[in-house]
């Protein structure tokens, strides 16, 4: 923890512009260096440069008290040593992760706060998902960015731009929740543990396989490129995986999405144009200009809007780098009637021109 600069307590790490991570490193670079003058300063800078900055330090610091205020508590005596337990099992292999687990632990409460004390009935889920934080299990990625963890057992997962996954390994189950975004998952074959994704509501169980995930607020995709999953729906109420609904057994090549409120259908996939991600590239044949550009924004910071709702049901076909909005934007602009309104700069605003 010494051995941390901390010039950079912002600008390093898989969510680096993120305030409640970086409040939670100043937590604990002032808790280590009270009296030193230098950090503090730095801090203050921090702190006083956004909104945003001083109300995610006030979220810490009410976290920081949760954590004081229930260190006794039976529930927090269980969740440390059930951490202390995986930690050791897991033997953690890298600074990095080391890293991980100190920024996890002033995030403990984070989640609860302003809750806790309304809903108990919560607290023994939020330790439990405290606990998977402190153990190391929790996997993130930042806009623009993509990740490839191996778990315990071989299996590989890829995760996509923005994306969070907690792992939640047992000696029968190899289980894992997609929090957000989306992920490739090559799993390892054992036939004793099936592994599981939950993600929105829904259940993908596969003993060998690979397939693509992906969940957003009103859409959940699963695409199998090998092998064979099941697709289950989750029911209220019941631990997991209990009395779920079956939905949809995949083959290779098929797809199952449930996007809104429409029924859920499984229909065959281009699986090389859905997992292009993986390679740094998107791929559109024929989609709609606000569906490509909706895409697109995934992958950046700097956004792009159409001003004119006409353009939106245009049709683009071609294969653009992740990421890169400004050749996105400069064939849009070269080869459709719209331009870009230089007045913008915060965002990439496109409008109708004259053919």
């Amino acid at each position: 923890m010494n051995s941390r600069t901390p010039s950079t307590p912002w600008t390093s790490g898989p969510a680096a512009d993120n305030a409640d991570e970086a409040a939670a490193r100043w937590s604990e670079i002032l808790r280590d260096a009270p009296d030193q003058a230098r950090p503090r300063e730095e801090f203050e800078a921090w702190y006083t440069r956004a909104p945003e900055h001083a109300a995610a330090w006030r979220r810490i610091q009410a976290a920081n008290h949760w954590v004081t205020t229930l260190s006794d508590s039976p529930e927090m005596q269980s969740l440390r040593r059930e951490t202390l337990a995986r930690v050791a099992e897991g033997r953690l292999r890298s600074s990095r992760r080391w890293r991980r687990l100190s920024i996890a632990a002033s995030l403990l409460l984070l989640v609860g706060v302003g809750f806790i004390a309304l809903r108990p009935e919560a607290t023994r889920r939020m330790f439990s998902g405290a606990g998977d934080n402190l153990a190391g299990n929790v996997y993130q990625t930042g806009i623009g960015q993509r990740s490839v963890v191996t778990m315990d057992d071989g299996s590989v997962v890829t995760l996509n731009t923005d994306s969070r996954l907690s792992v939640h390994y047992r000696g029968d189950l190899r289980a894992v929740t997609l929090e957000r975004g989306q992920a490739l998952f090559k799993v390892a074959k054992d036939r004793s543990r099936p592994f599981v994704v939950t993600a929105g509501g829904k259940r993908v169980t596969a003993l060998g396989t690979e397939f693509d995930v992906r969940v957003g607020e009103r859409l959940f995709e699963v695409t199998l490129l090998e092998g064979r999953v099941g697709v289950s729906a989750e029911q209220a109420g019941t631990s997991q995986g209990a009395n779920a609904v079956a939905l949809a057994e995949l083959r290779p090549g098929q797809q199952f999405v449930a996007a809104g409120g429409a029924r859920p259908l499984v229909r065959v996939a281009d699986v090389g144009r859905v997992v292009s991600w993986r390679n740094g590239q998107i791929v559109f044949e024929d989609e709609r200009l606000d569906a490509a550009i909706a895409e697109m924004n995934r992958y950046s910071r700097k956004k792009v809007v159409l001003g004119d709702p006409q353009l939106a049901s245009l049709k683009i076909s071609g294969a653009f780098n992740a990421g890169d909005t400004h050749t996105f934007v400069e064939a849009l602009t070269s080869y459709f009637p719209i331009r870009r309104d230089t007045r913008e700069d915060e965002r990439v605003v496109l409008e109708s021109r004259a053919r």
